[in-house]
């Protein structure tokens, strides 16, 4: 069982998805309940160090015959928990989940044939998000006890936590995730140097992202049946964020490719909702459409500075801004 975040005109909606293996024998999901835009509706709150998840919630995956660890389901509500409570929780201990991986019983050969159907792309992202480092191709075959959770997911549910943990990376690691997941250190020359994706020119670049990507979105081992949705047109929505994560925020290269309208930035950009985008940003189609780039960025600086997390407000809000202000940059392609 997971959260999974969707965007859609009215904003983010969470939902708890359930991942089995069906008829075929690949891993599919299910949604199990729909948590609305605040999951905290859901958690009940019995004193200052302790909280239950609704009954609601637990009717449902009896319902569904889902058999759940109640820590598990405490796990995944706890970012919604109030901070303060939160806080205490931590100074007794925190919540404790249990899993089957959470500690290493197997050895080493085990571990490496457990872990031998993990698509190259899931490693190389649990890679960096554990180590913040572009040169993980020598720890790509290594069997670690962590790359375990993405065992016995669905491609939904590894694709909703990857969102969730890239949550957490600051601006400035952005730049080297998206060059390391992508495995661009390999396409340049054997010397140091591949390492830096500033040394890089800008539209080689700039051709072998797009290439990886679409070599990606073609790859069936990691789009299969199981994946959400099971049609799409063009970039499958997976990767569309780092299509914009790419081009519009990290490394902002615009080569010759994406001159000519042919990259997937723009199909992602067709693709979104742009008056649910205008509705979260607090302008009007018209407001918007008079601006400059200018203007639009400080208007979304002021705004953020108002509902940044450290300032008191919510941090779906932001997550939330910032993601609209995001795509409105790639609809007016600046």
């Amino acid at each position: 069982m997971y959260l999974a975040m969707e965007r859609g005109p009215d904003g983010v909606r969470f939902f708890l998805r359930h991942s089995f293996i069906g008829k075929d024998g690949i891993w599919i999901s299910t949604d199990v309940f729909d948590l609305g835009r605040d999951p905290e509706e859901y958690v009940e709150y019995i004193d200052e160090r302790v909280f239950l998840i609704s009954p609601k919630v637990e009717d449902a995956l009896y319902k569904k015959g889902i058999e759940y660890d109640y820590a598990d389901l405490e796990e995944i509500f706890w970012p919604f928990i109030d901070p303060v409570i939160r806080q205490r929780i931590d100074d007794f201990g925190g919540i404790r989940g249990r899993g089957p991986y959470r500690k290493s019983r197997f050895s080493k050969d085990e571990l490496r044939q457990m872990q031998a159907c993990i698509h190259p792309f899931d490693r190389r992202r649990m890679l960096f998000l554990k180590f913040l480092q572009i040169n993980i191709e020598p720890l790509m075959d290594e069997p670690f006890v962590f790359l375990n959770k993405l065992l016995n997911k669905s491609r939904d549910e590894l694709e909703q936590n990857f969102k969730f943990m890239e949550m957490d990376l600051r601006p400035w690691e952005l730049k080297a995730y998206v060059y390391a997941i992508f495995a661009l250190p390999g396409r340049f020359a054997n010397r140091l140097s591949r390492f830096v994706p500033d040394a890089q020119d800008q539209d080689l670049m700039d051709k072998y992202f797009i290439e990886e990507l679409c070599s990606l979105n073609a790859d069936p081992s990691y789009i299969n049946i199981g994946a959400r949705p099971a049609s799409f047109i063009g970039l499958h929505p997976y990767l569309r964020r780092y299509a914009i994560r790419y081009f519009d925020l990290a490394f902002k290269g615009l080569g010759a490719d994406f001159e000519k309208g042919n990259t997937f930035v723009q199909q992602q950009a067709s693709s979104y909702n742009q008056e649910g985008y205008l509705k979260i940003m607090g302008i009007s189609k018209k407001e918007f459409e008079d601006m400059s780039k200018k203007e639009f960025v400080r208007f979304y600086r002021k705004k953020a500075q108002m509902l940044h997390p450290d300032k008191g407000g919510e941090h779906e809000s932001f997550i939330r801004l910032k993601e609209a202000f995001e795509s409105l940059l790639v609809v007016k392609k600046w």
